[in-house]
């Protein structure tokens, strides 16, 4: 039964992720939306975090990297405008690989 739970909330978290990529993409410059996917970024990161074990230290020292790409995708956006899709490619990048890590 839990691990129907369990399943239920993968599928959800992946369909968010989906969706949020879409209207990041979608959308021209608006802020809010990076916000909401650094976010759902540092979520996932976290999720990842804290479900492997404490022996497994690469795993999750690639959970706080991508948590770190999140925050500083944001930071290189409102540095610079000409870099936003750089921007959006690494908010991607970021919750593409915390996903990975928390489903695998």
């Amino acid at each position: 039964m839990a691990l129907g739970v369990l399943g239920i909330i993968y599928i959800i978290l992946v369909v968010i992720a989906i969706g949020i990529q879409v209207v990041l993409y979608k959308s021209k410059s608006n802020n809010s939306i990076i916000i909401i996917n650094m976010l759902f970024g540092l979520l996932l990161s976290y999720l990842a975090f804290t479900a492997f074990p404490t022996d497994f230290v690469m795993q999750r020292a690639l959970a706080i990297a991508m948590g770190i790409v999140a925050i500083l995708a944001v930071v290189i956006k409102f540095r610079t405008e000409e870099l936003l899709l750089l921007s959006k490619i690494a908010l991607s990048i970021s919750i593409v690989v915390s996903l990975a890590l928390l489903l695998l």
